[in-house]
């Protein structure tokens, strides 16, 4: 009985959703390189707060399954030049999709900018959309990115801006 009680919390557990930490790090990698960068441009970059903020999806081609990440170059806090943030679902595993053409953004003075937009997963056995999340803080010069679980939304056939 104990054994059914563990199973169904655990159960419950990974339904509920929480939101996961994705990866963050440097744009010194292969990843962040222009070549990457892929038509069209006017749907996978994407400018915010006067230009100082950019989001450019980026393909690597494998693999296939988590071939797309999301750079963000911002201000660096009191650095003279832009600080490069490479954004993927987990370590160095990017996402399946990203609907870039879905993005939306709010600034929020006690955080910083907030963008959000569908990208798509995969879990080891099945795709999953998420709803990805990051923070840029262009005072601290940091971004902080998280992902929930979104089957609820509907996303278009193809995520726009994919190969």
């Amino acid at each position: 009985m104990k054994n059914l009680a563990l199973v169904l919390g655990l159960c419950t557990a990974l339904t509920a959703a929480p939101a996961s930490a994705q990866s963050t790090r440097d744009c010194d990698t292969f990843e962040a390189n222009a070549r990457n960068i892929y038509p069209p441009y006017e749907e996978t970059i994407r400018h915010f707060a006067n230009g100082d903020i950019r989001l450019i999806a980026l393909d690597v081609g494998e693999p296939a399954a988590a071939a797309f990440h999301l750079m963000v170059t911002h201000p660096a806090g009191d650095e003279p030049f832009p600080a490069c943030t490479l954004i993927s679902s987990r370590g160095t595993l990017g996402y399946a999709g990203l609907w870039m053409d879905r993005v939306t953004a709010e600034y929020d003075a006690s955080v910083g900018l907030v963008v959000t937009l569908p990208a798509q997963v995969f879990d080891g056995t099945d795709f999953r959309l998420v709803e990805l999340s990051l923070t840029v803080n262009q005072a601290a010069g940091t971004v902080t990115a998280s992902a929930v679980v979104a089957d609820t939304v509907e996303p278009p056939l193809a995520p726009a801006g994919t190969k």
